[in-house]
């Protein structure tokens, strides 16, 4: 996950606890360079292999290096949780078997180094809870028309170019992929499934650091925050307390 999307979960949940009992004050992050660590982690690679070789430890390494670098001035469990949500539901996975009281006492005892006897397995441990208590859903893509595509791609510094019946996307000077434009103007939106396969080849996809929050835009992000704060609000009230 990149670090621009855990800052932006962190001054989420600070606005939302501005005005509560427990607000995150002071806000902010306290090392950007423990940060970037924790965001780099589960992307990270031991002989030429990934060092977390599924999304579930993936996850678990971001969720354990959030609360045990500190990066934030408070606020770091919140943050660290909220961040794993929001990766494992990128890969289609919902944290939900498991209820509140569960939730809260597994990322107490995570922050507390009290899962295991040895630190080393501690993302072993984490990896299969997460595996244990997630189900997988069915989250589509959004559909887009041209312009939209265009704007998407462009951030990636794609450029899509009409060119007649086709529009070609270049990268450095060179065509890199081939678009049938839609309807009869080209005005037409692409559909969910064709979104999901364009950014698999262009590896526009999270397990290349670009999750939808970032492809999409931040509304996206929000949106899915929101949804995770009302399934789960009680369990960040508690942790706020501790």
């Amino acid at each position: 996950m990149r670090i621009g999307t855990v800052e932006e979960i962190h001054n989420f949940l600070s606005e939302y606890y501005i005005n509560s009992e427990d607000p995150i004050s002071p806000p902010g992050v306290k090392d950007v360079g423990l940060l970037e660590s924790a965001c780099a982690r589960p992307f990270a690679s031991a002989g030429g292999q990934d060092a977390f070789g599924d999304v579930y430890h993936k996850a678990a390494a971001l969720f354990h290096g959030i609360i045990s670098n500190h990066c934030f001035y408070n606020g770091n469990k919140r943050t660290a949780l909220l961040s794993a949500l929001y990766f494992l539901s990128e890969h289609n996975l919902w944290l939900e078997r498991c209820n509140d009281e569960e939730m809260f006492e597994f990322t107490r005892q995570v922050a507390a180094h009290e899962i295991c006897e040895k630190r080393d397995d501690e993302i072993d441990i984490i990896a299969d809870w997460f595996n244990r208590n997630t189900r997988r859903i069915v989250k589509g893509e959004k559909p887009l028309n041209f312009s939209s595509l265009r704007e998407s791609l462009s951030q990636f510094d794609f450029q899509l170019e009409d060119e007649g019946q086709y529009a070609f996307i270049y990268k450095n000077g060179e065509i890199v992929e081939k678009v049938l434009k839609k309807g009869k103007q080209g005005m037409q939106e692409y559909d969910q499934a064709y979104i999901a396969e364009l950014r698999k080849r262009l590896d526009l996809t999270p397990e290349h650091g670009i999750d939808s929050a970032r492809f999409y835009g931040q509304k996206g992000l929000n949106e899915d925050l929101n949804e995770f704060m009302k399934l789960r609000v009680k369990v960040f009230d508690w942790l706020a307390k501790i």
